[in-house]
């Protein structure tokens, strides 16, 4: 008997592969010409279609989300208010003494050391 190669195949073997087939067409039909106005017909068909699926996927997953009840909205739009205000707070008063600090520098600088 003769040995088998391990990258042959042999007349009736399947091939086997774990790639993903993406838009694979499995039927042994020879591809036939179809005019432009069908062409551009099963483009549409196909895009309407895709836009359609797009959405339900979108919903359907929008079904898992666990949303937050109103209790917990409320408490974490409460953190948000606070620590803008905390920031505000820190950042006008950098900004305060930067300013007091140019101006100060500004007025020595031009009236001479008066």
């Amino acid at each position: 008997m003769a040995k088998k190669n391990r990258n042959q195949m042999v007349a009736g073997e399947s091939l086997v592969s774990n790639a993903p087939l993406k838009d694979a067409e499995f039927d042994n039909k020879p591809a036939v010409q179809e005019n432009k106005k069908s062409k551009n017909k099963d483009k549409k068909a196909a895009n309407g279609s895709k836009a359609r699926r797009t959405f339900k996927e979108m919903f359907s997953e929008l079904k898992k989300v666990s949303w937050p009840t109103a209790k917990k909205t409320a408490s974490m739009f409460g953190i948000v208010v606070v620590v803008v205000f905390v920031f505000l707070v820190v950042i006008s008063a950098f900004d305060y003494g930067i300013m007091s600090l140019v101006k100060l520098l500004m007025d020595h600088s031009i009236g001479g050391g008066n």
